[in-house]
């Protein structure tokens, strides 16, 4: 990424960011001292923006290391001015005498005098401060007030006169406004205080890092101080969201300081239309959601002219929730699709094949696993079956049961279907089976018996020697014309390619049938199939599978199948990120992920310590044996929060974890909100109430990113009055001592001042303890010895994690709800191991040595082996999906290079002056082809023969005669044939001015390539998912794809010459059906299946 001049000026900064001991860092105090001694608080608004202004216009295209501080502390005014004393002009004020003030103002706006002034004036205040307060200051002397009263009072009146004709951040006030207000602003009710933090997260995205804060720490204050160091220089910013909501929030908010300096700022939406796109694009600072930036990118790669496209240079890409964005969905497609669109023809025999097939797989894998019984435990045969159940049904309950009774079990098996592998001896344990699923269950392979049944069903489908030896006949055949041979040709081709695509559309109804599992991978809502984002549990109704896998989950579902639509062209995420000159961001959860942020994207990946100590507990994981232990431990915590009104998140990982929960809150009468990917349409409402006085919220993922989830006003000050009542119930009933456990030193200070506060009769201890401070309250009249009862001490909001995720990020923004800027919280993970992570990691007990006991009496597993073991697991688990990203980037990349390269040559023709020399250049390529094709290398076998074929082309295509040609020296043939062409294409221009065969030329030229290319597309795509659908062969299927696909892009480029000179030499006949408008779509499945 682009490095600037001040580098030196920032390398300081990064070294003491990344120290966690920020107090000791000198270097961070003489940073943020350079910034903070440039004060601006005695410039007026026009002052700032004149002062911003000539820093831009004084240095040139790049700001030097001594104006950046500068820069920095103009853009941290205009952020306190805007988003904090611009408040003052709301209609609500707490403060009553500032509230007064405003009160009057407004009753002086409504008095003749004050019309007459500002009347007689018009002309003179219009546009300053000024003249409007020296026409109006007598006015507001006769009232009474003070000086600064009138300052107040003034600006109110200001703002409220030139709000009427102008837009907020064209009104310049003075620098005594914002001194005044300052000043009495008593109650910090205007303040809105940059951080240090937020400074030095801008400054090291402005180096080009990625940054981790985090939640609640203001990265969109932070992203504010890049997006202006490069604006004033002329770089156009792309702020890149998680979605149009968040675009459109941020620039609203936003929009204020950046125009109060000069900038301009937009929003792109996904309801906007090209025109409005394009004044958009025209801002100095523009947020949008990511696909909305992507398929721009793409639509104008796709434009038939220059004037049509909306976007302009990529510069600068500032990237909210960057692991997201950049790790978790770095690979997945953005594809444009267009034209009318088809219903995929899946006719019900093949419905009802692919049932049977799934329905004769699962009596196969129940054989198995009833035989497995019949062999002794640690048997090689036993093992065998272990094997092929495994490659049958890795989600077998019975091999789930087994393999977590035996550590090694899991090795063993996967080592035994190596060998065989190996060996080549593969048939022995998938011979009995219809399919084999691979070892993620993500793809799955046809076994023998498996076609020989589809093909009892269908007829032949997976042969086609024979129809490859008759093309070939078809084209050495010397006895037929090259029209008749063409014709033939092109039936066999039409044929091998349906045979082709029922072979596919097979294989994807099989994965969609027995694969893809309802409320995991997808839902049905409205009547509809909706795709669920793996990574953070919403739905996506605007992705959808292609290439009939799509469909093939609408039949298996009974809903209306949709249409399919035609790809024109796609891209991933690295790819689009690709074509930025410089690229930063910030997000929660990086650090995990920082060296495969280092090794696609080259970028370093900075942590900033939070503005205030982090108060929230996180309690070590427990892990139980079962998954009814943990629901009920889990239940037991809930109803605790419940007695202290303390609010609780659970997060799970799956629709159906999260409705069990559900459920079981539901029998023991406990009210909660529920909030998954099915009613995420009630996300806004269900995240406000996540936070108030005894909720209780069971969510997905979703609540884990993107989401701040606000803590209603006192609410620690309630939960501890309910705790202390709780006490003195508890000891009123008969209880001797009742301990406290609280998890910090703050939480037990808090409780203590609250129990001092009250006279409860009680004798109150406090012990400290390894995990926390115990507080011990016990009556006066009663010996201690009596029942006693031990409770745990919280404030702030409770995060439950149902189940740890196989991606450490996933589980820390789960955290990252709790404890948001300096507030209370805890969060704890409730484990079992039936869970999906540890089912087959062996028995718990075999790693993890800490065992204890709950208050219920239920055994659990705890300490530092578990958290060992954990982390081993997520490890393992996360270094296996980044090897599965690299692998889908090979892929990607391969054809990403054949995208780029097609997207350079439209603009080359887009941007063609010469239109004739072009074209010219593309008959001597066609006349040296032609040459070639039929005389190799000027060589002569039978002349007439060889002539007769040429002719025979020539007058196919191009309705030209050779006959002139005829005995010509072959050394002159090539140029005798371009002469031909072009005088063919002379007697089509002559039909046309100058410019509108340019135009037309153009235009045929990028319709017929755009159509090959979308052909070229879909046989690659083909060629990915027969390489993954049956079976991987690592580096050997890459290559062969890699190999494959460029021969493939070679002869697409030929064709487009192929096609396009007949066609325009045969102008004004139809040369195609024109472009249908495009749309854009989401698909998923080949990415599904690389992964």
């Amino acid at each position: 990424m682009a490095k600037f001049q001040f580098v030196d000026w920032l390398e300081g900064i990064s070294r003491f960011v990344r120290s966690k001991d920020r107090s000791s860092d000198r270097s961070e105090r003489t940073r943020l001292h350079q910034i903070r001694r440039h004060d601006f608080t005695c410039f007026s608004d026009a002052q700032l923006r004149e002062k911003m202004t000539s820093l831009a216009r004084n240095t040139g295209a790049d700001l030097g290391e001594d104006d950046l501080p500068e820069v920095f502390a103009i853009v941290k005014e205009a952020i306190s001015r805007r988003e904090g004393a611009w408040r003052f002009f709301d209609s609500t004020i707490k403060d009553q005498k500032l509230q007064a003030i405003h009160e009057l103002a407004l009753s002086v706006s409504q008095t003749i005098d004050y019309h007459n002034a500002v009347s007689d004036s018009a002309p003179i205040i219009s546009h300053c401060w000024e003249s409007f307060n020296n026409s109006i200051a007598p006015i507001l002397v006769r009232q009474g007030l003070e000086s600064w009263e009138q300052t107040l009072a003034g600006a109110a009146l200001y703002v409220n006169q030139r709000s009427q004709v102008e837009y907020g951040a064209e009104i310049h006030l003075p620098a005594c406004f914002y001194q005044t207000l300052r000043i009495h602003d008593e109650g910090n009710e205007f303040v809105f205080e940059v951080t240090d933090e937020q400074i030095l997260a801008g400054l090291v995205m402005y180096q080009g890092n990625i940054v981790e804060m985090n939640a609640g720490e203001g990265k969109t204050i932070a992203a504010a101080f890049p997006a202006v160091l490069h604006a004033v220089q002329g770089r156009t910013v792309h702020v890149i969201t998680a979605n149009d909501y968040l675009a459109g929030r941020d620039a609203e908010w936003l929009a204020p300081v950046f125009e109060s300096l000069g900038l301009t700022v937009s929003a792109v939406l996904e309801v906007m239309d090209e025109p409005e796109r394009r004044i958009a694009y025209g801002k100095s600072i523009v947020y949008g959601a990511l696909r909305e930036f992507g398929f721009d990118f793409m639509r104008d790669n796709l434009k038939l002219s220059s004037a049509e496209v909306v976007q302009q240079d990529l510069n600068v890409a500032i990237i909210d929730e960057a692991d997201h964005a950049l790790i978790d969905e770095a690979n997945i497609p953005l594809i444009i699709a267009g034209g009318a669109g088809e219903i995929p023809k899946i006719p019900a025999k093949l419905r009802t094949t692919i049932e049977r097939l799934v329905k004769h797989q699962r009596s196969a894998v129940s054989a198995l696993e009833k035989e497995m019984g019949i062999h002794e435990p640690s048997s090689d045969a036993r093992l065998e079956i272990l094997a092929k159940l495994y490659l049958a049904d890795p989600d077998s309950a019975v091999l789930r049961q087994e393999l977590s009774s035996d550590p090694k079990g899991l090795k063993r098996v996967i080592r035994v279907i190596s060998e065989y592998r190996v060996d080549e001896e593969y048939e022995y344990l998938t011979g009995g089976l219809y399919y084999w699923i691979d070892n993620d269950g993500r793809s799955l392979c046809l076994t023998e018996r498996g076609q020989d049944f589809v093909e009892s069903c269908l007829g032949p489908m997976f042969e086609d020697a024979a129809d490859i030896d008759r093309l070939s006949s078809s084209h050495a055949a010397s006895g037929l014309s090259l029209a008749s041979r063409r014709k033939e040709i092109n039936e066999l081709d039409r044929q091998l390619a349906r045979r082709q695509n029922r072979m596919h559309l097979i294989l994807r109804m099989i994965w969609g049938y027995a694969l893809l599992k309802k409320e995991a991978d997808y839902l049905v809502r409205d009547n509809q199939v909706v795709l669920i984002d793996k990574y953070t549990g919403r739905g996506r109704p605007d992705t959808r599978y292609h290439f009939g896998l799509q469909a093939a989950l609408e039949i298996k579902e009974g809903v209306p199948v949709q249409p399919e639509h035609e790809v024109l062209g796609q891209i991933s995420v690295r790819g689009f990120i690709s074509h930025y000159s410089t690229v930063c961001g910030m997000t929660g959860t990086a650090i995990s992920s920082k060296s495969e942020f280092k090794r696609t994207y080259g970028l370093d990946v900075i942590p900033v310590a939070p503005s205030k100590h982090v108060r929230r507990a996180d309690l070590e994981p427990r892990m139980y044996f079962s998954k009814r232990d943990k629901f009920e431990a889990m239940l037991d915590e809930v109803r605790l929060c419940r007695l202290v009104g303390r609010p609780v998140l659970i997060g799970t990982h799956s629709i159906d974890e999260c409705d069990a929960i559900s459920q079981i809150l539901t029998s023991d009468e406990i009210d909660h909100n529920l909030l998954n990917a099915a009613n995420d349409l009630e996300e806004d409402r269900i995240i406000h109430e996540a936070g108030l006085l005894g909720s209780v919220t069971v969510a997905t993922d979703m609540a884990g990113r993107g989401t701040d989830i606000i803590l209603e006003v006192g609410l620690d000050r309630q939960i501890t009055s309910n705790y202390i009542r709780l006490v003195g119930q508890l000891l009123n009933d008969g209880a001797g001592v009742v301990t406290l456990k609280c998890p910090t030193e703050q939480a037990a200070e808090i409780l203590l001042s609250a129990i001092s506060a009250i006279d409860l009769g009680f004798e109150v201890v406090t012990n400290s303890k390894d995990r926390g401070i115990e507080v011990v309250v016990q009556a006066h009249d009663r010996p201690a010895e009596e029942r006693k009862i031990s409770i745990d001490f919280g404030l702030g909001l409770f995060v439950i994690g149902a189940e740890a995720s196989d991606n450490t990020r996933v589980d820390r923004q789960l955290i990252g709800r709790s404890g948001r800027q300096g507030a209370f919280g805890t969060s704890q993970f409730f484990l079992s191991a039936e869970d999906y992570l540890l089912k087959d990691a062996g028995p718990a007990s075999s790693a993890m040595a800490d065992t204890g006991i709950d208050s219920a009496g239920r055994t659990f597993l705890d300490g530092a082996p578990l958290n060992r073991h954990l982390e081993k697991l997520q490890t393992n688990a996360e270094r296996d999906a980044e090897s599965r990203r690299a692998r889908i980037e090979e892929y990607t990349r391969v054809f990403e290079a054949q995208s780029f390269a097609y997207y350079r040559s439209r603009k080359e023709i887009l941007c063609v002056e010469d239109c004739e020399a072009f074209i010219a250049a593309l008959v001597a390529k066609k006349a040296a082809q032609l040459s070639q094709k039929y005389f190799p290398e000027n060589q002569v076998d039978d002349y007439s023969n060889q002539f007769s074929d040429l002719s025979e082309e020539l007058y196919l295509d191009y309705n030209v005669s050779a006959g002139a040609l005829h005995g010509i020296d072959l050394n002159l043939i090539e140029n005798g044939i371009a002469e031909l062409l072009n005088n063919r294409i002379d007697q089509t221009r002559e039909r046309f001015t100058s410019s509108d065969f340019s135009k037309l030329s153009t235009l045929l030229y990028l319709q017929t390539s755009d159509e090959l290319w979308k052909e070229h597309i879909s046989y690659v795509q083909s060629l990915i998912l027969s390489t993954q659908l049956c079976g991987a062969n690592g580096r050997g299927d890459m290559a062969a794809f890699t190999l494959t696909s460029f021969e493939s892009y070679e002869l697409f480029q030929t064709r487009v010459v192929d096609s396009f000179l007949p066609r325009l030499v045969g102008f004004p006949s139809p040369p195609t059906g024109g472009l249908q408008p495009a749309t854009v779509e989401l698909f998923q499945d080949v990415t599904q299946i690389l992964a």
